[in-house]
């Protein structure tokens, strides 16, 4: 049996450099598909795994447990796709498009989602939920009066990571918390500065690109007309198709399962689709397992030949077998590159090398803040990287004086900001399924998670010049000098 020993340098960061190679040659600029360069690079990860002594056993193991680890949030994934095939057969999404439809001024369709998906986010602490449910309703806005979509995009995931930074009921907030000792709430205090900085300066970005793509004519086209009037054919609005987000939304508040509260969601929106719009209870099932589908609506008598083939697009979605061919496929290809780096040492090679750069308050941060991002990138794994960036770098911010609470929103951010614009990460690969867009189209105009990591190392650089210049130990007196400058 070959001996094992520890990666070198260039072992440990070849995986790094081959996936973002791959990434942005082979899939942005020659458009290959990303699941095939998640297999090269997962193949590059095993053959130094191999090289350093790990057997195939081994390897197969770690893939395994991290599998096992991810299975709670891949079941989350496939039961948000049942959510919006069952919203869809209710008419709970297809009534949010039409009053958007009629309600909505084009001018302000990009900055509305921005602030709705933040809105929900926040009561909700789901970026993921907030993204299914008033983000798939704005895209269909989006798509019915020709805004382009991976703008429309771009302000829901920025509105979906808005809300779950500073949401009290987020697991990222409450894990951040606890893992740097402090109290969510002192954890939120501290990250507000950046929210409300970036919040500001997306709020008034995504209001001018709102503007830029407004034609100047208020007045609804023949074709969004004609979408409302088959929207109102089909379905018989009324309020009862407010109680499945209610189901979801006021049961996150109360912290109950989000499984829990997604499958309870699904069976109401079924019952509903079928006792207020008239379909066929076999096609409820249907809407679940496989998605909703116009057809379903013959049974009460709509001629699909009759509807415009745009709707067709907004409404035939959803299943949980839209998820396993997607979203839950990536998982399974993407988990062997961060097992394979994790049980060959080259993550630990990795973390090892980058804290070496560590000489003061600015130098520690932005190492924490790019740890807990390659471990995200690497693993996949949000919650991971964070307990596991706390217990590397909390002594470190102790000894330099520096606030625990600088420690947990850095933790945060390098979680948050990050996750969704990394195109094999789970979380951006679940945005570009859910929204239909793919995260090369859409990271350009996620401006929060944009403008939230230039004002992070801002902020962190006048924190840093601060508590250099202080001859004080004391924690508190760091604390009025962080406030003092954010």
């Amino acid at each position: 049996m070959k001996s094992k020993r520890t990666p070198t340098n260039f072992e440990a960061f070849l995986p790094i450099i081959v996936m973002a190679l791959m990434v942005l040659v082979g899939n942005i600029i020659m458009g290959i598909r990303l699941e095939f360069l998640l297999i090269i690079a997962s193949i590059f990860s095993a053959i130094i795994a191999i090289r350093v002594g790990i057997s195939w056993d081994e390897m197969m193991s770690a893939y395994t447990k991290k599998f096992s680890d991810a299975f709670p949030a891949i079941l989350i994934l496939i039961a948000i796709g049942g959510v919006v095939g069952t919203w869809m057969f209710s008419g709970t999404v297809p009534m949010m498009i039409y009053y958007g439809l009629k309600f909505l001024n084009p001018k302000f369709v990009v900055v509305t989602a921005f602030l709705v998906t933040a809105l929900v986010s926040t009561f909700t602490g789901t970026s993921w939920g907030s993204a299914a449910t008033s983000g798939v309703a704005f895209m269909g806005i989006a798509q019915s009066m020709g805004i382009p979509l991976p703008v429309v995009a771009g302000a829901i995931i920025s509105g979906a990571f808005f809300g779950d930074k500073v949401s009290p009921v987020s697991d990222t907030t409450n894990l951040s918390a606890m893992s740097s000792e402090i109290t969510v709430y002192e954890h939120i205090k501290g990250m507000l500065p950046n929210v409300i900085i970036s919040g500001a300066l997306s709020l008034i970005a995504f209001t001018i690109v709102g503007s830029y793509y407004f034609n100047g004519n208020s007045e609804l086209t023949d074709t969004t007309l004609k979408i409302m009037s088959d929207l109102n054919s089909i379905y018989n609005f009324n309020i009862a198709m407010l109680i499945p987000p209610i189901i979801v939304f006021g049961g996150g508040y109360f912290g109950i399962s989000p499984l829990l509260l997604m499958l309870g969601s699904s069976i109401t929106a079924m019952l509903i689709g079928v006792f207020s719009n008239g379909f066929l209870f076999n096609d409820a099932a249907n809407a679940l397992i496989s998605g909703f589908n116009i057809s379903m609506a013959e049974s009460v008598g709509i001629n699909v030949a009759d509807i415009t083939p745009r709707l067709l697009g907004l409404l035939n979605r959803g299943g949980f077998a839209s998820m396993m061919g997607g979203a839950v496929l990536f998982c399974f290809l993407a988990m062997p590159f961060g097992s394979f780096m994790e049980v060959s040492g080259a993550l630990d090679k990795v973390v090892q090398q980058m804290s070496k750069a560590i000489t003061g308050v600015f130098s520690l941060t932005t190492v924490t803040f790019l740890t807990g991002g390659v471990m995200n990138g690497i693993t996949g794994n949000g919650q991971f990287s964070i307990m596991t960036t706390g217990q590397l770098f909390k002594e470190s911010f102790r000894k330099q004086g520096v606030p625990l609470s600088v420690l947990s929103r850095t933790m945060e951010n390098s979680m948050t900001l990050l996750e969704s614009l990394l195109p094999w990460h789970v979380t951006a690969i679940y945005m570009s399924t859910t929204l239909g867009v793919f995260t090369t189209e859409y990271v350009k105009w996620s401006f929060f998670n944009i403008f939230g990591i230039f004002v992070f190392f801002i902020q962190t650089y006048m924190l840093s010049r601060k508590l250099n210049k202080s001859n004080t130990s004391s924690i508190s007196e760091y604390e009025t000098a962080a406030n003092e400058t954010i």
